[in-house]
């Protein structure tokens, strides 16, 4: 199993994508553009996929990116872009967008042709999305063999690589991944079986899942990126609110992100901001995030499958 890098030489490919008269930027190049014009750059959109206009997660969109008008399609009974008069874009086109630019990377990788592809997708995705991803991987021209749960695929993975540690004693292990938009917890159980066909073989069993849809670093960089914009104001600089430019706000999420790589390598930033002010300026999320971090850990436990002294 590999992983592919980028055309920037990163293991990590941003969702996003730009759209601006006749240029179509994917991933870190996207991003990049969301600086100078961020109506013309569509990210986090696994949040919109298979939603109603009317959804939780539609709304949370919106009030994190209000630079983008979302209108309800009667066709389809779920959401769109509306880029001006002319042109609108379903979430469900732009993600064909970006795994077909994953197709091309993989192919330029493997030095040959890729039709077919098994994706990974959130174990908290219900049918609806499920069916949104096919249908952009159907624009892609991706022939879908299989969609798992990304829980299940690194669960796969951890135990293709210590096969050697799976025996016939149970072995119980937790999965917690806190991504950017949301948090999974996953239990599984790996042992030995022994079948008529081919013997004794390895098994995963995926004894629980929780999740939390909303909690990830993203909030993170939202909470720090208000932060700089409360600093900005305080200044008296200029009399409107900087909140009020969408243009000035996408500046400021920038810098919010490029802070919290740089305090997460324990380096204070010389724009008067100490790693004190982050653990101050999220206490009340970390208040809230604390029961949620742990609350997806609560439901894989909810029924009582496991102890907790087992994992």
């Amino acid at each position: 199993m590999e992983i592919v890098l980028n055309r920037e030489s990163r293991r990590k490919t941003p969702t996003a994508v730009c759209l601006k008269e006749n240029e179509r930027l994917l991933g870190d190049s996207a991003l990049g553009m969301s600086v100078k014009n961020p109506k013309t750059v569509y990210r986090h959109l696994q949040s919109l996929l298979g939603k109603r206009h009317d959804n939780l997660q539609v709304k949370i969109y919106q009030k994190r990116f209000p630079e983008h008008q979302l209108q309800d399609d009667p066709v389809r009974g779920t959401v769109y872009f509306n880029s001006s008069l002319e042109t609108q874009y379903s979430p469900e086109e732009l993600l064909g967008m970006l795994l077909n630019y994953s197709r091309e990377l993989a192919q330029d990788f493997a030095e040959q042709p890729i039709k077919d592809a098994v994706i990974t997708i959130p174990a908290f995705f219900n049918q609806a999305e499920r069916r949104a991803v096919l249908h952009a991987a159907q624009m892609a021209d991706l022939k879908v063999l299989q969609l798992i749960d990304d829980n299940a695929a690194v669960a796969l993975n951890y135990g293709v690589f210590r096969r050697k540690d799976i025996d016939g004693t149970a072995k119980n292990v937790m999965f917690y991944d806190m991504g950017s938009g949301s948090t999974t917890a996953t239990i599984v159980s790996y042992q030995t079986v022994k079948t008529k066909e081919f013997g004794t073989q390895p098994q995963l069993q995926i004894r629980g899942v929780g999740f939390d849809r909303t909690l990830g670093g993203f909030a993170m960089d939202l909470r720090l990126r208000d932060h700089l914009a409360m600093l900005f104001n305080n200044q008296k600089k200029s009399p409107k609110d900087v909140r009020d430019n969408h243009r000035a706000m996408a500046k400021l999420l920038k810098e919010a992100q490029r802070l919290k790589t740089v305090l997460s390598a324990n380096v204070d930033f010389m724009a008067q901001v100490s790693r004190e002010h982050p653990a101050s300026i999220c206490m009340r999320l970390s208040a809230v995030c604390a029961p949620q971090q742990t609350q997806p850990f609560k439901m894989t436990q909810k029924k009582k499958i496991l102890e907790n002294k087992e994992v």
